[in-house]
């Protein structure tokens, strides 16, 4: 069975530097609830991995942004990421004391020790997390085991492997999953976005590899290239499973909504967006290359070949 996670708060908030209102969160909560989505995210906890100014609530998800959403919508499961450099023990009892039922940590697979502490702390008080491996085109896959098996030893109750980059292709993402799957116990999900325009692709293998948790948002919004497009994916899990587990209507009337939001900002998939998924590059790099582009696609191309020379 697939588990169902909602990015659309968080990841869509890289587009509106998070300026999702209390009073739309709820809204986009109860809709989704109602199609039955397992879980939702509703922001980053203390920031992104980078500050941010002027931050909107999803971007720093404080308590009582948290606790009116709980309060309104108390059957949801909520969530929320974090970067663990961003919290503390007195985060976690404070998100757990608020209705937050799973916490997303991002790790860093090179220095893995404060998240598997933070981890620690958070099982100890019977919150259930998920650990996430980021730009995981990135990370060879016997790093990911050698650091998956700290991450069961300090608790974590899901491995989450993110293509950030989008860089991924459907052959690689079903050896990923098959390949951490057959070294842990742990369920494996996966996190998709959509530079090459396989985020649909490459989830339909990872829940045939055996992963058990995906992640989509209206529209594909999300940072980037965007995401998965949870309309089409829960259209697909309908037809592939021959029922109607999820309720679309639902999701479409609130995609209606969320497009009349005055915070709304359509996602954008362009040149340089494809450029990055090829080439294997993260976002951050994308300021530079769009500052290039005008002096044309092959000095464009120069540039990259200078990161990849720096990254190597």
């Amino acid at each position: 069975m697939v588990n169902n996670i909602d990015v659309t708060l968080r990841d869509g908030g890289y587009l509106n530097n998070f300026n999702f209102t209390t009073e739309y969160a709820i809204r986009h909560v109860k809709a989704l609830v109602k199609s039955r989505i397992e879980w939702i995210e509703i922001g980053y906890r203390n920031g992104s991995f980078k500050p941010i100014p002027n931050i909107g609530l999803a971007g720093l998800s404080p308590d009582s942004y948290i606790q009116n959403i709980h309060k309104a919508v108390p059957e949801a499961r909520l969530v929320i990421i974090a970067h663990s450099h961003n919290i503390n023990s007195d985060d976690i009892l404070a998100l757990k004391e608020n209705g937050i039922s799973l916490l997303r940590l991002c790790i860093k697979a090179d220095d893995p020790q404060l998240c598997l502490k933070l981890c620690e702390t958070a099982r100890a008080i019977g919150m259930a997390v998920s650990i996430n491996f980021t730009r995981v085109s990135q990370l060879s896959i016997s790093k990911i085991i050698e650091v998956t098996k700290q991450c069961e030893q300090a608790g974590a109750n899901i491995i989450y492997l993110a293509d950030s980059n989008g860089s991924l292709f459907p052959e690689q993402v079903s050896k990923l999953v098959y390949k951490l799957k057959a070294t842990t116990q742990l369920p494996v999900g996966f996190h998709p976005h959509d530079n090459l325009s396989l985020a649909m692709a490459n989830s339909i293998e990872a829940i045939k590899a055996g992963a058990h948790f995906i992640d989509s948002s209206l529209l594909g919004i999300g940072k980037g290239a965007g995401n998965l497009n949870i309309e089409s994916w829960l259209s697909f899990l309908n037809f592939s499973q021959n029922n109607k587990q999820y309720d679309l209507g639902q999701i479409l009337t609130q995609l209606d909504d969320f497009q009349s939001h005055h915070s709304f900002i359509a996602a954008k998939h362009n040149l340089i967006d494809i450029l990055m998924g090829i080439y294997n590059l993260n976002v951050d790099n994308k300021t530079t290359l769009e500052e290039g582009l005008p002096l044309g696609v092959n000095h464009v191309f120069r540039i990259i070949k200078s990161l990849q020379e720096a990254t190597t």
